[in-house]
């Protein structure tokens, strides 16, 4: 008799002959295998470490999660420009005219409230000036007496054209609001009264 236990021992005698055969053929398998290494290889413990801990971030799961924070900031923010009210509350629009040299020019003036400071906005819509080439642009002015008087901003357009400006003038100092070309003695495009 071996001094190592017999199979037998661990599970009884109520076997049928199929079990105790494979059983036997499972223990001789087992035993010429060895015994377990004196210590335990280093890779091996860290193989059987991933293992147990699941790994959350894989690199598929960060490039999934970066693109779905991607794409939700784009929806929000299209929503939110969508949905957003301009802060800027006009208290009053000006039609401007064109005159003979640009028949097929308009644009409107949309004029802000005065804040504490003096400085009030306005928003300027164009449509149908020519894009300039180069360096010119267009200006918008205040006229006194038929006269180029103080401008508001300068601008270029490119079909339909929104411009938002500040300007600091008393109104009534005025009497004209007008759209020309920057340029000495250029002709009036777009008018209208104050």
């Amino acid at each position: 008799m071996s001094d190592q236990p017999d199979f037998r021992e661990l599970v009884g005698e109520e076997l049928t002959p199929e079990e105790e055969l494979e059983l036997a053929r499972v223990d001789a398998m087992l035993r010429a295998a060895g015994p377990p290494p004196a210590e335990i290889p280093g890779s091996l413990t860290r193989a059987v470490e991933r293992i147990g801990a699941p790994r959350i971030w894989t690199r598929r799961r960060v490039v999934l999660a970066v693109a779905l924070a991607a794409a939700l900031a784009a929806v929000f923010f299209g929503i939110g420009r969508w949905t957003g009210n301009d802060s800027t509350h006009y208290r009053a629009a000006v039609q401007m005219q064109p005159t003979g040299r640009s028949p097929n020019a308009s644009a409107l003036i949309k004029l802000g409230e005065r804040e504490p400071s003096g400085n009030w906005k306005l928003e300027l819509q164009v449509d149908g000036l020519p894009p300039l080439s180069g360096d010119h642009y267009y200006v918008l002015w205040l006229a006194k007496d038929g006269k180029y008087a103080a401008t508001c901003g300068s601008f270029k357009v490119q079909g339909h054209t929104v411009v938002d400006m500040n300007a600091s003038y008393r109104l009534s100092d005025y009497d004209a609001w007008v759209i020309s070309e920057a340029r000495a003695n250029a002709p009036w495009l777009l008018t209208a009264r104050i």
